[in-house]
């Protein structure tokens, strides 16, 4: 009986030690713990017992940790970015507006008619020129939600891209520019939306006109697995084009700096292709920017 009781003081003594050395790591982390949410700093949980319990709830509290300093960093680069966001439409607004009240007060106190005429155009051209701008950053807005959704439809992408290129004819016109075209005509079912493809086209042909030297070159194919819209156009010379930025929300070629623009259009185009199970990508090809948007119809013929 006297080697049980020994037994018994003995096991009553480890649980003891062992009760103490939890309680004081626990103590230890809880410690850790407030330092952790009083202080920016990246350091972790340590332990000094290596229990299983202890080490598994150390992890698990590092875990939360890791993810708060995540999503601490997304909130700070997204702070960041809305920043950068509203000084670039500041500044974008602002130059065809000073422009408009400058255009303005000349043409009221004009009396020739024939520059009078010249003033309503230009200021015309620079009113559309800001609803256009004002149409993409509403655009771009509504696409940052996840929730957003297209309506999807059996479309003809063949004819949406005639209708496309048809539009731009008076343009291209005005601009004394004649685009080599190589387009087939066979329709392609596709299940798309048919005013966010006009619009993907619309941005990649005005992306050309404004950073283009006035070569441009359209191919379309339909292929046995879906279509193939590419745009080539010729870069003004002395511009280096950053391929790897083109779809960068904000960003313009040096081209583009001296125009009024968003710097939207190529991000909100490859948004909306994304949108439609579309591709949408950009590169150099001797010497040449390119555009290229693929849909495949396995993705998007309903079926």
């Amino acid at each position: 009986m006297e080697w049980l009781c020994v037994l018994a003081v003995f096991a009553l003594v480890i649980v003891s030690v062992k009760y103490v050395l939890y309680r004081r790591q626990i103590k230890d982390i809880c410690r850790q713990m407030e330092f952790l949410l009083k202080e920016n700093t990246n350091k972790r949980i340590q332990t000094d017992l290596r229990s299983k319990e202890i080490l598994k709830l150390a992890d698990k509290v590092n875990a939360m940790a890791d993810r708060h300093e995540k999503e601490r960093i997304s909130i700070r680069k997204k702070e960041r970015q809305l920043k950068e966001a509203l000084t670039n439409i500041s500044h974008d607004i602002r130059t065809p507006l000073t422009s408009l009240k400058g255009f303005f007060e000349l043409y009221t106190q004009e009396r020739d008619e024939g520059k009078k005429e010249y003033y309503r155009r230009v200021i015309w051209e620079r009113t559309e020129e800001l609803t256009l701008m004002l149409e993409e950053l509403f655009t771009y807005t509504k696409l940052q939600n996840e929730t957003y959704e297209l309506l999807l439809e059996q479309q003809d992408f063949t004819k949406l891209v005639l209708d496309s290129l048809f539009s731009f004819y008076e343009q291209w016109k005005e601009e004394g520019v004649s685009p080599k075209l190589r387009v087939e005509e066979s329709p392609a079912m596709i299940l798309c939306n048919d005013i966010a493809v006009k619009r993907i086209l619309a941005n990649v042909l005005r992306n050309a006109m404004v950073h283009g030297d006035g070569t441009i070159e359209i191919v379309y194919r339909v292929l046995p697995q879906g279509i193939l819209f590419q745009c080539y156009n010729g870069c003004m010379e002395g511009e280096e084009v950053e391929v790897e930025r083109v779809f960068e929300r904000f960003y313009k070629g040096d081209s583009a700096r001296r125009e009024t623009s968003s710097g939207l259009g190529l991000s909100i185009a490859r948004e909306l292709a994304r949108r439609m199970d579309g591709r949408m990508e950009a590169k150099m090809e001797k010497g040449r920017f390119l555009v290229e948007i693929g849909f495949d119809f396995e993705k998007r013929t309903g079926v």
